[in-house]
Parts: C-alpha cells; sequence; structure tokens
C-alpha cells in the first residue's frame, strides 16, 4: 500500500471507505433490509485494521475509520441522502467531514433501549407532493385498480406515502404496483429507498391479506414487468410523467 504522507493521502483514503460504506449500505440496508446498527458495526469491524506495520499510517487509518463510525451513528440523517444521491463524490464527502467537525455530540439518552428504540434514520421515501400531484397519483391508482379497496381515496395515500406507522393495504395487483413506485422514482418524485421502505413499514399485504410484501416481493415484481412490458405500463408511466410537468 502507498504510505500516508500528506493531509491529501488521508482525505483520500477516508473517500474510499465512505464509498465502501455506501455500496454496502446500498445493498445490505436498502436492497437487503439489514438492520442499520448491524451494517454499521459490520462495516466497522471489517474495515479496523490495515495490513501495515508502519505506526504513523496506523494511527492515520485508525483516525479515518473513527470518522467514519462518527459520520455513520451521529450523521445518519447526513449520510442517508449522500449515499442514495446520484451525484455522491469525494468534495460532497469532504464536505460532510466538515460538517461533523463543526457540529456537536448528540445529546446522550437517559432513558433505558428497549427493543422498540429505532437503530435506523425514520421510514421515508423523500416525497412531497402537491395536492394537485397526490389527487393524480389516487386517480391513476383508481384506474388501474392497484389495491383492494373499491375506492381509494386521498387520505389512504398520504398515509402510505407519510409511512404512518401501523397503516397497511392488501394489493390487488403487485406489478401494477411496482410499475407505479417505479414511475415516481424515475420522475425524482421519490427516493430510491422505496422497495426497503415498503418492506420494513409493512404497508402492503397480499392480495388475500395473509402476508405483507417484502422488499424480495417488490424487486422480483420490478424485474418481471421490465422484461414483459405491458400496455398498463405505458399507461401508469403516462399518467405519472404527467404529474412532474
Amino acid at each position: 500500500m502507498t504510505h500516508f504522507a500528506t493531509e491529501q493521502d488521508l482525505a483520500e483514503e477516508l473517500f474510499e471507505l465512505l464509498s465502501e460504506a455506501r455500496e454496502l449500505y446500498l445493498q445490505n440496508v436498502i436492497v437487503d433490509g439489514k438492520r442499520y446498527s448491524r451494517y454499521v458495526d459490520d462495516f466497522i469491524n471489517s474495515h479496523r485494521y490495515i495490513n501495515c506495520e508502519n505506526a504513523v499510517c496506523r494511527n492515520c487509518h485508525e483516525m479515518n475509520i473513527h470518522i467514519v463510525k462518527g459520520l455513520l451513528t451521529e450523521c445518519a440523517h447526513f449520510i442517508e441522502p449522500l449515499f442514495t444521491a446520484s451525484d455522491f463524490s469525494f468534495e460532497k464527502c469532504m464536505e460532510l467531514r466538515r460538517r461533523y467537525d463543526r457540529s456537536g455530540p448528540l445529546p446522550t439518552p437517559v432513558e433505558h433501549r428497549t427493543d422498540k428504540v429505532a437503530d435506523a434514520p425514520p421510514l421515508s421515501f423523500g416525497c412531497n407532493f402537491t395536492q394537485k400531484q397526490m389527487t393524480g397519483i389516487v386517480s391513476c391508482a383508481n384506474t388501474y385498480h392497484l389495491f383492494c379497496v373499491s375506492m381509494l381515496c386521498v387520505e389512504d395515500m398520504e398515509a402510505l406515502f407519510s409511512c404512518k406507522e401501523g397503516f397497511h393495504i392488501r394489493v390487488n395487483n403487485l406489478r401494477h404496483v411496482v410499475i407505479l413506485f417505479d414511475a415516481l422514482l424515475e420522475n425524482s418524485l421519490i427516493q430510491s429507498r422505496w422497495q426497503s421502505g415498503l418492506d420494513k413499514g409493512r404497508f402492503l399485504q397480499s392480495k388475500d391479506g395473509s402476508r405483507f410484501i417484502t422488499a424480495s416481493n417488490l424487486s422480483s415484481a420490478l424485474s418481471a414487468v421490465r422484461k414483459n412490458v405491458t400496455s398498463v405500463t405505458y399507461g401508469i408511466k403516462r399518467v405519472i410523467k404527467e404529474l412532474k410537468l
């Protein structure tokens, strides 16, 4: 390995660590649904040591690992947008590091932890629909009978997209539902973590109500849709695209 000689070497290794952390976050947390705190522990423990006996290098790496751990644990609300953004870059990582250096420590909780304490950032699809857009989404869902209700209402979709705890709805046609969410993502109306969000929040039930839809179910349905594009696919995508205009 190249020994640490300058501040730039230190910064470049930090960027490499964050790049690896990003790849694992997108796969392990977003796709596979791993618990966020477990992902952080696994990443830090698997990157703690380097194959170098040089004391300067080992100290520099230890400092970078300490920074990464602090970013992942104390700044999860900053990390998630950075890791899911399409323009992830060295400059953005260094800006986050500067923000971390200037921020104060998080307050230490005084209450005892329980199993219900959230280890991950709050569930969110990253959306902020206008009333017109929400009405359009509801109309689209009703037109293509996406859910097992006689007439979907705006309140149902507001509960779903706001990740309201305890809310769930039965899916009439899973492939058509994933088309809707995929179209929303394509038009930058939601963020890429929608599959994980639907899974973790247990917002979607199977048609018979016997089980909750998982991220694996959603991924399989999306793959099937992309291999067999139908008129419904085009119809839903057209409606959602018009909502962005």
